[in-house]
């Protein structure tokens, strides 16, 4: 890890890279916002499974003011926490293009290599789908945050 990496770098990369640039890691609005303006193609939300930030905002939580502010110009991708099909269809429905499935893929991979892998994106699948039809849904592009309960707010 090195806590000296800036923007400056990213800009730097930028000049250097011509192809698709994507940055992990961003959680705020300002720096999605930034990411646009130094030509990314995308971002990756993502607190990093929470390991190092625990009391870091999710990406859920940030993914539909960063969605309303920059989804247009930009893919979006999440990472972190994702285990079930309503998990997929909450990301979707609040502006993800996609979900990062690492631990759940890592986990079948473990338990029985490659074929275990596959089951488990096979369950995650068979979930999604799930889901959609049972909010009358034909696919994910159907899906949007009115298919979402607001929560109250805590504290």
């Amino acid at each position: 890890m090195d806590a000296s990496i800036s923007w400056a770098d990213v800009e730097w990369i930028r000049e250097l890279w011509r192809g698709k640039l994507l940055i992990k890691g961003v959680l705020d609005v300002r720096d999605a916002e930034r990411a646009v303006r130094l030509g990314c193609e995308g971002l990756v939300l993502s607190n990093h499974g929470g390991r190092q930030l625990d009391h870091c905002v999710t990406a859920l939580e940030v993914l539909p003011q960063i969605a309303a502010a920059v989804g247009a110009r930009m893919t979006l991708l999440v990472d972190g926490g994702f285990r079930r099909g309503t998990d997929l269809v909450k990301a979707l429905a609040l502006g993800a293009d996609a979900v990062l499935l690492g631990r759940a893929m890592l986990y079948g991979l473990a338990a029985a290599g490659e074929a275990g892998a596959n089951h488990a994106l096979d369950i995650l699948t068979s979930e999604l789908d799930r889901v959609l039809g049972e909010l009358g849904c034909n696919s994910v592009a159907e899906l949007n945050p009115g298919f979402l309960r607001e929560r109250p707010p805590t504290g």
